[in-house]
């Protein structure tokens, strides 16, 4: 004899329990019996189980405090790059190598952070803290996930220093050398998917900063200029920014900015 709560359960997946093997006395089906049944049947066979520690557990510890105390807001506008492209390939010349679009951006956004400094901010509770130094963190991929190591004083370095600092972050971060100094001190993230063909997404702000800038990837595409239809490389912008920090208005305004120096980008690289 059968409880009436197994009776139910089985009956929501139409099993017939004579087909199940029980446990209990006289061979009664227990719910603990129906339950394996059913997970064996009905739910998908683990792979694998991987505990979430160290460098991983704080990302993901990180990253659900942020979507839990942020206001997300995230604007995206399309950005022309032809500019920026013909600069890359100039800058290349002189360098004897060629600078990342990562790189780049760095430059372009921390240019546009010094004219709107309060988006260089962190948030803790009621306490808006903006900070005078542009230390710029930048998603890296590594064996343990996206992780974001900081380049410090962006805005005060020269192209070359940021291509070298930038490249010693990545092969750290590939190797899984990365320390604990390397993560601290941020005021505001950017995090490139345009490698991997991504054309516009929702970046995730890093807690405590107030904003986040994603780079999606370059496409050619028709674009109307004067009246007439002429092939252009563009590319989306994502800003992700904390509504209760700052207002939509100033955080497109800032995003305008950016924009403004990828199209002008003789104003950001003038002294390289």
């Amino acid at each position: 004899m059968v409880s009436e709560e197994v009776r139910l359960i089985a009956g929501q997946y139409e099993i017939d329990l004579s087909r199940i093997k029980g446990s209990g006395p006289n061979g009664e089906v227990t719910l603990e019996d129906l339950e394996g049944y059913i997970k064996e049947r009905f739910y998908p066979k683990v792979l694998r189980e991987v505990k979430l520690i160290g460098v991983r557990k704080v990302i993901a510890g990180r990253l659900s405090k942020s979507y839990r105390e942020a206001v997300h807001v995230t604007l995206n506008m399309e950005v022309g790059m032809d500019k920026l492209m013909r600069m890359r390939e100039s800058l290349a010349e002189k360098l004897g190598r060629k600078p990342s679009y990562t790189v780049l951006m760095l430059k372009c956004v921390a240019k546009a952070i010094r004219d709107f400094i309060d988006v260089n901010a962190t948030m803790d509770e009621d306490k808006i803290t903006v900070y005078e130094d542009i230390n710029i963190n930048v998603a890296v991929d590594s064996p343990v996930g996206l992780v974001t190591p900081v380049i410090r004083k962006v805005d005060e370095k020269s192209l070359e220093e940021l291509l070298d600092e930038y490249s010693d972050l990545v092969e750290r971060a590939k190797k899984g050398f990365l320390k604990e100094k390397d993560f601290v001190g941020g005021t505001f993230t950017l995090t490139n998917l345009g490698m991997f063909g991504v054309e516009s997404f929702t970046p995730i702000i890093n807690p405590p900063q107030i904003a986040i800038l994603g780079v999606n990837r370059i496409v050619e595409k028709p674009v109307v200029r004067n009246g007439r239809i002429e092939k252009a490389h563009v590319m989306t912008l994502s800003l992700s920014f904390d509504h209760r920090a700052i207002d939509g208005a100033p955080a497109a305004k800032f995003l305008k900015r950016i924009k403004h120096y990828i199209e002008n980008p003789k104003e950001v690289f003038k002294d390289e």
